[in-house]
């Protein structure tokens, strides 16, 4: 295992952040930790990476007990929001700052970095004169340079524009394949997540709620707060038991089904979001393709799905 977390506890004041918090990261793998502010996930980076000190509970990294040990001798990197790069060095002193702090210096691997993240010909420059994507990307090589088993990244992406986001969180996903470094990412953006990891750990309350591929884990939630958090859920309370279904599993039918009347109509460029009042005063949310024809305001409607897509859902 690349990063091993066993019973992990931290406390600030009165406040729990971790409550003997549980999680393995493979090698070689890109795990991303989602969950809501005060869950744990920024803390439990922290703590990895040696900047905090645990009330209990203990850190492997490739299998080697960190208690005790300061960051920077600890086999990890860690990547912050806003890119920490120094204004006053270029980029390819940024990238070989580490290096030559470690006495490894090597102008070889900093080209290598260069041209790793796309960056050929741009070690003269300063950041300021990069824009925000090239910034990361040199952050990211800073921290790749002396070649970690494990990178831990603190919102990578959060700085981007939309559309760069995008750009820029697949060039992170060939990044961490090529390297074959274990990345655990903390983000807020559930697609983000999704597209990027291997495995998704949602957190709540300083414990892993769940952890599993994000197809798993979206499609089989095993809570509700995990069926509410990731995506959008409908919520379907039958006699003992509650069930969570994806507004694309449910559908608008003709006869038999569920009746309803639409309170709301979102258009999202991928598609259209209905919003509907069930009978009972139960509200759903239907998931149609852009192409699609919606119902209009305020219509009545029949609702199915498949029982099978019903999700009972734990406490």
């Amino acid at each position: 295992m690349s990063l091993q977390v066993e019973a992990l506890a931290k406390r600030f004041g009165a406040t729990r952040a971790l409550d003997g918090l549980e999680l393995a990261v493979r090698e070689g793998e890109f795990l991303a930790l989602l969950g809501g502010s005060g869950s744990g996930k920024s803390t439990l980076l922290r703590l990895v990476a040696g900047f905090e000190a645990p009330d209990a509970g203990s850190i492997r990294i490739a299998g080697r007990d960190m208690a005790g040990l300061p960051p920077a001798a600890r086999p990890c990197a860690m990547m912050f929001q806003s890119y920490a790069l120094f204004p006053h060095l270029s980029v390819a002193e940024n990238i070989g700052y580490g290096l030559r702090r470690a006495g490894v210096f090597s102008q070889a691997r900093v080209e290598e970095l260069l041209a790793l993240v796309g960056l050929a010909g741009f070690g003269p420059r300063r950041p300021a004169q990069l824009s925000g994507g090239q910034q990361q990307r040199v952050a990211l090589a800073r921290a790749l340079a002396r070649k970690p088993p494990l990178l831990l990244l603190d919102e990578p992406l959060a700085a981007l524009d939309a559309g760069l986001r995008a750009q820029t969180g697949a060039e992170l996903r060939r990044l961490q394949r090529e390297t074959g470094t274990s990345f655990v990412m903390v983000t807020h953006d559930q697609g983000e997540a999704l597209a990027l990891a291997d495995r998704i750990a949602v957190l709540a309350d300083g414990r892993v709620a769940q952890i599993g591929p994000p197809q798993e884990v979206y499609h089989r939630p095993a809570t509700r707060f995990v069926a509410e958090f990731l995506g959008a859920a409908n919520i379907l309370q039958r006699p003992g038991a509650t069930y969570a279904l994806r507004p694309e599993q449910l559908r608008l039918v003709d006869g038999e089904g569920l009746a309803a009347r639409v309170t709301g109509i979102v258009f999202r460029g991928e598609g259209w979001m209905v919003e509907c009042l069930a009978d009972g005063g139960q509200p759903l949310r239907v998931s149609l393709p852009a192409g699609a024809i919606p119902p209009v305001l305020d219509a009545a409607v029949m609702l199915g799905w498949d029982d099978a897509a019903l999700v009972r859902l734990g406490a």
